[in-house]
């Protein structure tokens, strides 16, 4: 059977399973989480933009949570048990957060940073470990997460192909 190709653009949560590979191409300060199942074919991909989402606003009602690490793992950590995962099957991988321009003295540390603690944070506080990634310094990414393998592909132009 042959592989399919998911692509996941910023702000978008997809699932794959048997033969499927989820991919986000160009991620700069994005986060990319990757939540798969241990045993199973089954897993999520979230392109993740900023580190959270705002607490109040009478826009918010339309907003994609999607966009925002802890409230799109939040939607990720459901989608997955939606799908039959059980919690402690869960493992996620994460990759991203660079540091794609000069930070001009920011206290809370840049965007990049900002979105892999946010990502951290988030997946221990669900219970769900972190088994690899390739995050942060000052070049982008493009993944490919072949589900069936539990692998991501994370090319680069700087570092070259890393499996993860």
């Amino acid at each position: 059977m042959a592989l399919e190709l998911i692509r996941v653009n910023m702000g978008e949560l997809k699932t794959g399973g048997p033969y499927d590979i989820l991919a986000a191409y160009g991620v700069g300060s994005c986060i990319i989480v990757v939540c798969y199942d241990r045993v199973r074919p089954v897993a999520a991909m979230l392109h993740g933009i900023l580190p959270e989402k705002p607490l109040s606003g009478s826009a918010l009602k339309h907003v994609n949570d999607n966009k925002y690490l802890n409230s799109g793992i939040e939607n990720m950590v459901k989608l997955m048990i939606k799908h039959g995962v059980s919690l402690p099957d869960m493992e996620a991988k994460i990759f991203g957060g660079a540091n794609m321009f000069e930070n001009g003295g920011q206290a809370m540390g840049s965007i990049g940073e900002r979105n892999i603690r946010m990502a951290r944070e988030t997946l221990k506080r669900k219970g769900v470990s972190v088994a690899g990634e390739d995050v942060g310094l000052n070049y982008g990414r493009s993944i490919e997460f072949t589900v069936d393998l539990k692998q991501a592909s994370v090319k680069s132009f700087s570092a070259g192909t890393k499996i993860i």
